[in-house]
């Protein structure tokens, strides 16, 4: 289970005229309940979820969170975070602090559209769930300027918030989706690559035929799908093998080499990992 925290960083940014402070940035698999508690007065916590289930209750109401859902629990907000038990959350998170309060602004202010709110709920984008996974790598590699770039990574972060607190999340979406988005014809590709090319397809040979990069085309599955690569690969070839144990008398070995696999084995492993059962047990009951 991936968990990365990254506390008591010395971030800071600021906007128009508040300065924010970033003092944990992180990214964790909720496995145990997050009981109902609220932040300080100054505090804001950002939510998203990339994968997995679950519920937030709050102190007015029960919100069902599902991939893709992006929360944020302001001042005095009480709440808590459950997880579907067999299918939990992986969550990433930015905490933020309001070191020195606005001047008064008019209610115009892009900045006034996110201090006003203590609670928002409704689906993140794109861009968004970029900006979490540039902070994470540069966190994480702590390159030379890091930190630079991670103040201006997060000024992006809150501004693009903002335009969701001000409607404008259809038009954030098709700003966004030159990194996630592809044509109708381009995602049928990516279809149709795993329905009929899954013996052989690879990661670098689907990601040339839409014209991203391999790193893209991950995120890509990952944020359409909620699978890497070798998962949806791997999903594809199970089905056809059960497809082709329940209705044709192939042997086993022929499967095999018809599905891309090295070996009859090597088959049959993959298989018993994933259906729990041997290929000729399946095909019994079958």
């Amino acid at each position: 289970m991936i968990t990365k925290k990254f506390k008591n960083q010395a971030l800071s940014f600021s906007l128009e005229d508040t300065c924010f402070l970033a003092p944990s940035i992180c990214v964790e698999c909720i496995t145990t309940p997050f009981p109902m508690h609220s932040h300080s007065n100054d505090s804001y916590e950002i939510h998203y979820i990339s994968s997995g289930s679950g519920v937030l209750n709050t102190n007015e109401s029960t919100y069902q969170i599902t991939p893709g859902t992006l929360f944020v629990t302001g001042p005095e907000l009480l709440h808590e975070q459950i997880s579907t038990p067999d299918d939990p959350m992986m969550e990433y998170c930015v905490y933020l602090r309001v070191k020195r309060a606005a001047k008064k602004k008019k209610d115009s202010s892009l900045l006034h559209a996110f201090l006003k709110e203590n609670f928002w709920f409704g689906q993140g984008t794109p861009a968004i769930y970029e900006l979490f996974l540039q902070m994470i790598s540069e966190l994480e590699q702590k390159k030379a300027g890091y930190e630079l770039l991670l103040s201006a990574l997060l000024s992006e972060f809150v501004v693009r918030l903002a335009r969701l607190y001000q409607m404008d999340a259809p038009a954030e979406r098709e700003a966004s989706s030159s990194f996630y988005g592809l044509s109708d014809q381009q995602s049928l590709l990516v279809e149709e690559a795993f329905l009929y090319h899954y013996a052989d397809i690879t990661l670098s040979s689907l990601a040339a035929l839409v014209g991203l990069s391999e790193r893209q085309m991950e995120r890509y599955l990952k944020f359409h799908y909620n699978k890497t690569f070798q998962e949806k690969k791997t999903e594809a070839r199970m089905s056809a093998a059960a497809t082709m144990l329940r209705g044709s008398k192939e042997s086993i070995a022929q499967i095999a080499l018809f599905l891309g696999y090295s070996s009859a084995e090597h088959f049959s492993h993959a298989f018993r990992r994933y259906y729990k059962a041997t290929p000729s047990n399946y095909r019994k009951k079958a």
